[in-house]
């Protein structure tokens, strides 16, 4: 039996698509709203240095993978979330040049946390990594199926989003079925869910604050309590996820149980084409 449980229909690649951003990073790109702005720039900060710490958790066990799926998926997975690396690098300088954020002090706060992890087992790891990549895959769900994410978007920040989301939902899979494969605990795994999004989320509203602080609205309650309100109000973007949050939780969970190939397929039939001939 197979250690992969991707669909056979899922084909993970990288794709290389361009992206002209330097006009809409300038500015409040997300309908003018400073709160949606600074968080999805915030996100966006935070990917160059967490997904090489995902592609080193997973290369610690490619050799490892006796499975001939699961081993192209690694380097499909590997593929994909360098190139996220190299387009989120430069999206984060164009934006950090244009409005004067310090991005390079937050990333490397961020580095300096992951160089604390060397003491960690690699099982440990890579542990994170199919944490992370639950909550990757969560919000590139929420993304793709609720337009209240990006409603207002620049067109070209919103086909930058939706081809990362894509991508996430592809590869969701390939560091959970890696983990299994390995031996990890899946008990550890489960009971380290909750500590990695608050992580998660902790580093993402810091850069927000950042952003917004360098914009003198960190303290604009307005924009504060719209913006919380958008996020995790009692309609808000976020609270739409929790069940599939907590389905993490269940003992014979795996990421597909959230089948967004429907999903891949019509962009694959409607975005994909005009994104990769740009």
């Amino acid at each position: 039996m197979s250690s992969s449980h991707t669909p056979e229909t899922i084909t993970i690649k990288p794709r290389h698509p361009a992206f002209d951003l330097r006009a809409a990073l300038a500015t409040n790109w997300h309908g003018g709203d400073p709160f949606k702005t600074a968080f999805f720039n915030a996100l966006s900060l935070t990917f160059p240095v967490g997904e090489k710490y995902f592609i080193d958790s997973v290369r610690a066990f490619q050799k490892q993978i006796d499975d001939p799926k699961l081993s192209q998926e690694i380097r499909g997975f590997i593929g994909q979330e360098a190139i996220h690396r190299r387009e989120h690098t430069k999206y984060n300088e164009i934006l950090c040049g244009a409005r004067g954020y310090a991005g390079a002090a937050f990333e490397q706060g961020l580095q300096n946390r992951i160089d604390e992890r060397d003491a960690y087992s690699a099982h440990l790891r890579l542990m994170e990594t199919v944490a992370f990549e639950h909550l990757t895959a969560l919000l590139a769900h929420g993304l793709l199926t609720d337009d209240r994410w990006l409603d207002g978007a620049d067109p070209t920040l919103k086909s930058m989003w939706h081809w990362h989301a894509i991508e996430e939902a592809e590869h969701k899979a390939v560091t959970f079925d890696v983990y299994r494969a390995v031996g990890g605990n899946m008990d550890w795994l489960k009971q380290a869910l909750p500590l990695i999004t608050r992580q998660m989320f902790k580093d993402i509203l810091s850069a927000t604050w950042m952003m917004l602080k360098a914009d003198g609205q960190q303290f604009n309650p307005v924009i504060w309590l719209r913006g919380l309100n958008w996020l995790v109000g009692r309609q808000g973007v976020l609270r739409n996820l929790s069940p599939l949050w907590r389905d993490f939780k269940r003992a014979d969970f795996h990421p597909w149980d959230h089948d967004n190939r429907e999903l891949i397929s019509m962009w694959q039939a409607t975005a994909e084409p005009e994104l990769l001939a740009a």
